[in-house]
C-alpha cells in the first residue's frame, strides 16, 4: 500500500511525503534525512491516531521525506506524515495535489507551523500544480497579513480529525486581518516632553528624512537615550510591502503574533547591551539565528555606549551598513538576511564623560582618551553622516512650557518625501550613488555653495566619502526646506552636522 502528500520547505520549495505500508516486521521508520524532530514526529502521529481511534497495522511503514539529499526540518511534518499514512491504509481519501502542514500534540490537536510566512511566500511562483492548503487554525491571524499575497486557498483544522471532513470545509479566503489597537502616542508624549535640545532634535529629523547614521555624543544624563527612542515617533508607519517584510523576519525568529502585528503602525526599535555577544548582534551560532541588526530591518538600532560594544562586533557592522543585508555561512547551509536600519548610537565623548564640556573638569589622561575614541575605527566613523553633540540645558530650557512639537518636525521630514517624489527619486539622500550624487547634488548646487564647498574641500582635505556625506546631508538639509536648489546655508548646515569635533 503506497500513499504520497506534499508539505512545503525552504529549499526546494516543497517535500513529497511518501508512505509504504508492507508485510515484514513490525516497524515504523522515517527516512531521507529527517532532524532529530521529525524523527520523534512517529511517536506523536502514533499517539494522535489512538486519540481518534485509529490504529496503525502491525506490519512494515517506511516514511520517505523526497528529495532524499536534503536535510529536512520544521515543525510542520507531522500532518503530511499522518495523512499519507492514513491514505495508505484507505482510512482517508484525499486528493495528492494538496499541501499540509502542522505539529501534531499527543492528544491530536494540530499546532502552529513556526515562520509560515516565510515558507507561504516562497511558495508564490510554484502552486499551479495544487489546489488547496490545509493549515493549523492558529497560525489563521499570521496568514491573515498576506491575504493580499496568497497564492492559493486555504483551509484550516483545528484537530487531526477534521482531516476527514476536509472536502465539506469551506475554501473561501474570506477571514479578516485581526484588528489591532496600535498608536505610537506614547513616543510622541515623550518627545514631545523632552526639554530643549533643539539642535540634536532637529539633527535627528534630517537623519530620519535622509537616512543618515547618526553618533550621539555628550556627557551622562544628557537624555542621548530618551532622544533615540523618541526619535521612533519621526519615522512613517512602514508600507504594506516593508511590513511584510518585517514580519517575515520576526515570525522566522520565533516572535508571537501579538508581538510584531504592532510593527504595522511602529517601526523596530532595537536596542542591545554592550556586553551582547557578536552572534546575538551580526546573527550566527549553530543554527544561523537571526541577529539584532537583522530585528532591526527598517527600523532603528541604537547602540548605547557604543565604545564598549566588542571590537568585532563594531566592525562587523560595516558591510551590513553599506550593503543592508549579512551573509552568514555554515559548512552545512549558507543564509542571507536583510538589515536596512537606521544605525543611531551613543557615547561619552570620554571615559569619565566630560571631556570638551563646561560641566566638569575632565579626569581622563590624553592617552586614556585616545584609547577610548579608537574603540572605534576610521570605517566605521566614515559610515556615520551625522554627529550630534548633546550637553546640559540651562534652567530656562528645562523649565519652559512650550517645546518644539513633533509635529513640527514630521513637517520637515514630510517635505523632504514630498521634494523626493517630485523629482522622481525613490532612494533616501543617504544611498544615492555617485551618478546619483552627480544628479541630485552638484548638478543643484548653487555659485555661492559651490564656492563655499570647493573652500572645504581644499582647506579640510576632505576624502571623497566625506565629500559626498557633506553633499547629501546638505540634499536633505535643502529638501525639508523643500528647495530645488542647495544654497550656502544648506552646505554650512551640513558641513556642521558632519564634523566630530573630538576627533578634528
Amino acid at each position: 500500500m503506497y500513499a504520497k502528500t506534499f508539505t512545503f520547505f525552504s529549499k526546494p520549495p516543497f517535500i513529497v511525503t511518501e508512505c509504504h505500508i508492507s508485510k515484514g516486521i513490525p516497524s515504523f521508520n522515517i527516512v531521507g534525512l529527517p532532524s532529530k524532530s521529525i524523527q520523534e514526529s512517529k511517536d506523536r502521529i502514533k499517539s494522535a491516531l489512538n486519540s481518534i481511534g485509529i490504529t496503525l497495522p502491525p506490519k512494515k511503514i517506511t516514511i520517505n521525506l523526497n528529495p532524499v539529499d536534503v536535510t529536512k526540518h520544521g515543525n510542520h511534518f507531522d500532518l503530511p506524515i499522518a495523512v499519507s499514512i492514513l491514505k495508505a491504509m484507505d482510512s482517508l481519501k484525499l486528493e495528492d495535489n494538496i499541501l499540509l502542514a502542522g505539529e501534531i500534540s499527543l492528544s491530536g490537536s494540530i499546532l502552529p507551523v513556526r515562520g509560515i510566512l516565510n515558507y507561504i511566500l516562497n511558495l508564490r511562483d510554484f502552486l499551479s500544480n495544487y489546489s488547496f492548503l490545509i493549515l493549523p487554525v492558529a497560525n489563521k491571524d499570521e496568514i491573515s497579513i498576506l491575504k493580499n499575497y496568497l497564492p492559493l486557498k486555504i483551509k484550516f483544522i483545528s484537530s487531526l480529525s477534521e482531516i476527514f471532513n476536509i472536502e465539506n470545509k469551506s475554501i473561501c479566503n474570506d477571514f479578516e486581518e485581526k484588528n489591532v489597537e496600535i498608536s505610537n502616542e506614547e513616543l510622541s508624549d515623550l518627545f514631545n516632553n523632552i526639554r530643549g535640545q533643539d539642535l540634536a532634535k532637529y539633527a535627528l529629523a534630517v537623519s530620519v528624512s535622509g537616512k543618515h547614521n547618526v553618533l550621539m555624543i555628550g556627557p551622562p544624563g544628557t537624555g542621548k537615550s530618551i532622544l533615540s527612542k523618541s526619535a521612533l515617533c519621526l519615522f512613517p508607519p512602514p508600507t504594506e510591502k516593508e511590513f511584510i517584510e518585517i514580519a517575515q523576519i520576526y515570525n522566522l525568529a520565533g516572535y508571537d503574533f501579538d508581538y510584531w502585528i504592532k510593527f504595522k503602525k511602529v517601526r523596530p526599535y532595537r536596542n542591545p547591551h554592550h556586553t551582547s555577544s557578536y552572534a546575538s548582534i551580526v546573527g550566527g551560532s549553530k543554527d544561523a539565528k537571526l541577529g539584532e541588526i537583522t530585528l532591526a530591518h527598517k527600523g532603528v538600532l541604537f547602540l548605547d555606549e557604543f565604545p564598549e560594544f566588542n571590537r568585532s562586533v563594531i566592525e562587523s557592522l560595516r558591510e551590513p551598513l553599506e550593503t543592508k543585508k549579512i551573509t552568514i555561512s555554515r559548512v552545512e547551509s549558507k543564509v542571507e538576511y536583510p538589515c536596512d536600519f537606521l544605525l543611531i548610537a551613543a557615547m561619552n565623548p570620554c571615559p569619565c564623560g566630560y571631556y570638551k564640556t563646561n560641566i566638569k573638569e575632565c579626569t581622563c589622561y590624553s592617552s586614556q582618551i585616545s584609547k577610548y575614541w579608537s574603540k572605534i575605527s576610521g570605517p566605521i566613523i566614515d559610515r556615520i553622516d551625522i554627529f550630534i553633540e548633546v550637553s546640559n540645558i540651562t534652567f530656562e530650557e528645562a523649565s519652559a512650557e512650550k517645546n518644539t512639537t513633533h509635529q513640527y518636525f514630521l513637517d520637515l521630514i514630510y517635505n523632504s518625501y514630498k521634494n523626493r517624489e517630485k523629482r522622481n527619486q525613490t532612494k533616501y539622500n543617504s544611498e544615492l550613488s555617485i551618478e546619483e550624487i552627480n544628479e541630485y547634488c552638484l548638478a543643484k548646487l548653487t555659485f555661492k555653495a559651490k564656492e563655499i564647498i570647493e573652500k572645504i574641500y581644499e582647506k579640510q582635505k576632505l576624502s571623497i566619502r566625506k565629500f559626498h556625506k557633506i553633499l547629501k546631508i546638505a540634499r536633505t538639509i535643502a529638501d525639508i526646506n523643500l528647495q530645488d536648489q542647495i544654497t550656502e546655508n544648506s552646505i554650512l548646515n551640513a558641513y556642521k552636522l558632519s564634523i566630530n569635533r573630538y576627533l578634528e
